[in-house]
C-alpha cells in the first residue's frame, strides 16, 4: 500500500548557540554522551527483543498459524466454559472460560473432547466422509446391534473402493465391524481379516484387532492401486474411523494405538494393563502375532 505524505524541508541553518559551537543540553543541564545514548539503545533493544520472544511463545503454544496461548487440562474436565466460533473455519470452536483462557486436550461440560490445539471439531473428514463427533463414550451395550455404524461404514465404504477397488472390504456385522482383504495364491482366492472391532461385553467396551500395516502419517500417500504404503494409509482411517465411533478423544486413540503397534508407544500402553488415553482405558493382548487392543469407557 502506497502512503503520500507532505514532507517539511528541514531548517539547514544552524542556530547561533550551535554555531559558536555550544553542545546541546539535557533540562537537567547535563549533556549526554555516547556511552549513556549505547546503554539506553541497549535497554531499548534488550526490551523489544523480550517481547517479540514473548509474542512468539503465544503463538508458538497455540501452534502453527494460530494466534491463541492454549492452556492444556491433562484429559480431564474444564466446567463453566462457553463455546466460541473459530474464525474462517467451519464446524470449529475453542472453549473458553470467563476468566479469557482457552483450554485444550480436555473436556467440555457438555462432555465434548478439545484437542490440544484448543479447537473441537463437530465433525471430522475420514476418507472423504463427515464423522460426527462423540460428546459421550458408547458402550458396547449402547452399540446394541452395531446398526449405528452402518450409515457412516456404507459411505467410508464407498469412498475406499473408488481407490482401492477389491483391495479393501468394510462391513458391519450384528457384533463387530471388519477390514478384509481378498487375497489370491495359487489360483485360489480367499479373504483375510485385515482389522477388527468387536464386542466385549465382559468390559463393556471392544477389542480391536490389528493385523495389517498402518500409515500413521495422517496423509495421502502416492502411488499405484496396490502399493503398500497406500493401503496402509487406508488402513489407518479405518482405525480412525472405528476409534471416533465410539471414543470422544478417538484421534488421539488411534494415534496411541498405531504409536504402540509401530514399536514407538509414545503414549505407554502396556502389556495385560489398562493405562488411560483420553477417555479410554486401553490394554495390549496379542494373540496369534495380531495386536489385540481392549477398550473401555475410563469415565
Amino acid at each position: 500500500m502506497k502512503i503520500n505524505k507532505t514532507m517539511t524541508k528541514p531548517n539547514l541553518t544552524k542556530s547561533s548557540a550551535q554555531t559558536a559551537g555550544t553542545a546541546t543540553r539535557n533540562t537537567d543541564g547535563h549533556t549526554p554522551t555516547g556511552s549513556t545514548k549505547r546503554k539506553i539503545y541497549a535497554i531499548a533493544a534488550a526490551m523489544m527483543a523480550a517481547i517479540i520472544l514473548i509474542l512468539c511463545f503465544v503463538i508458538y503454544a497455540a501452534g502453527p498459524g494460530s494466534r491463541i496461548h492454549v492452556e492444556a487440562a491433562g484429559g480431564n474436565y474444564v466446567l463453566g466454559g462457553q463455546w466460541v466460533p473459530v474464525e474462517n473455519t467451519v464446524n470449529a470452536w475453542y472453549w473458553i472460560t470467563p476468566d479469557g483462557v482457552h483450554h485444550g486436550d480436555c473436556f467440555s461440560s457438555d462432555g465434548y473432547y478439545v484437542e490440544a490445539n484448543g479447537v473441537r471439531m463437530l465433525t471430522k473428514p475420514i476418507l472423504d466422509v463427515q464423522v460426527p463427533m462423540r460428546n459421550s463414550w458408547l458402550t458396547a451395550g449402547a452399540a446394541g446391534g452395531f446398526d449405528c455404524f452402518v450409515p457412516i461404514a456404507s459411505q467410508i465404504q464407498q469412498s475406499m473402493q473408488a481407490n482401492l477397488g477389491k483391495y479393501r472390504t468394510l462391513t458391519v456385522y450384528s457384533n463387530h465391524i471388519l477390514l478384509t482383504s481378498i487375497v489370491q495364491q495359487n489360483d485360489t482366492t480367499y479373504m483375510v481379516d485385515r482389522m477388527g472391532m468387536y464386542k466385549d461385553t465382559d468390559i463393556d467396551g471392544y477389542t480391536i484387532m490389528i493385523a495389517t500395516s498402518l500409515g500413521g502419517d495422517r496423509k495421502r500417500m502416492e502411488g499405484a492401486i496396490g502399493n503398500v504404503d497406500l493401503i496402509a494409509y487406508y488402513d489407518y482411517e479405518i482405525l480412525r474411523f472405528m476409534t471416533n465411533s465410539v471414543s470422544r478423544s478417538g484421534d488421539l486413540l488411534a494415534s496411541a494405538i498405531y504409536s504402540h503397534w509401530q514399536d514407538e508407544n509414545e503414549h505407554g500402553i502396556k502389556l495385560g494393563e489398562w493405562v488411560k488415553i483420553g477417555d479410554t482405558m486401553v490394554r495390549y493382548m496379542p494373540i496369534d502375532g495380531k495386536g489385540m487392543y481392549e477398550i473401555k469407557a475410563a469415565f
